[in-house]
């Protein structure tokens, strides 16, 4: 499901006429009152890739946009979730399977009227049965490599699922740093890869 783009003629914080003004070389709607700018619409999503005996998992898509093509199960990020809660959740909403992550592995990056940031996960499988979420999945499935290449499938899930075939460590969470914010993690690779560049 996509999110709405909005544009604010008014303040949402005190309601006043937004007026436009130039904040790093970029104009944005502005509130001259109480000073709040809009700096602009995002959007945050993730997908997942699970293996199981040298097959991957992917559904086929029951609504627009794509509907009928196959992808990696993944979904919206909520306000208030960690990333990789969402991956977990999307992943039993839409397969019924239990994961977890295990490493972030690619990140799409594309702006525009609105900034789409899209996160891609290894995930271990833990437990369940597939069962799709036949509102938003039609069928479900693990796939060899080939099978996947054979599909109508999203370029950028052949993509990250090819990589993940010999890249299965990535970003992984962090403990033990203090961070502001009670939710925030920080992502990192695991060893240190340094080169002179």
């Amino acid at each position: 499901m996509s999110h709405p783009i909005i544009t604010y003629n008014f303040c949402p914080q005190c309601g006043k006429p937004l007026i436009q003004g130039q904040f790093s070389k970029q104009n944005y709607p502005y509130c001259p009152d109480c000073s709040f700018v809009h700096w602009g619409e995002f959007s945050l999503g993730v997908g997942g890739i699970v293996w199981r005996e040298n097959k991957v998992l992917l559904v086929q898509r029951a609504q627009n946009p794509g509907k009928g093509n196959w992808t990696i199960p993944g979904g919206f990020v909520d306000q208030r979730e960690r990333i990789s809660e969402a991956i977990v959740r999307e992943l039993q909403e839409e397969t019924g399977l239990e994961t977890e992550p295990v490493s972030l592995i690619a990140l799409r990056d594309r702006p525009g009227n609105k900034h789409d940031l899209y996160m891609v996960f290894i995930l271990r499988y833990i437990a369940g049965e597939l069962q799709p979420e036949l509102e938003e999945v039609s069928q479900i499935g693990f796939f060899t490599i080939e099978e996947c290449r054979k599909l109508p499938l999203a370029h950028l899930s052949l993509s990250v699922i090819e990589a993940s075939q010999t890249q299965l460590s990535g970003f992984i969470p962090v403990h033990g740093i203090q961070l502001i914010g009670e939710k925030s993690v920080l992502y990192q690779v695991p060893t240190p890869i340094r080169q002179d560049i």
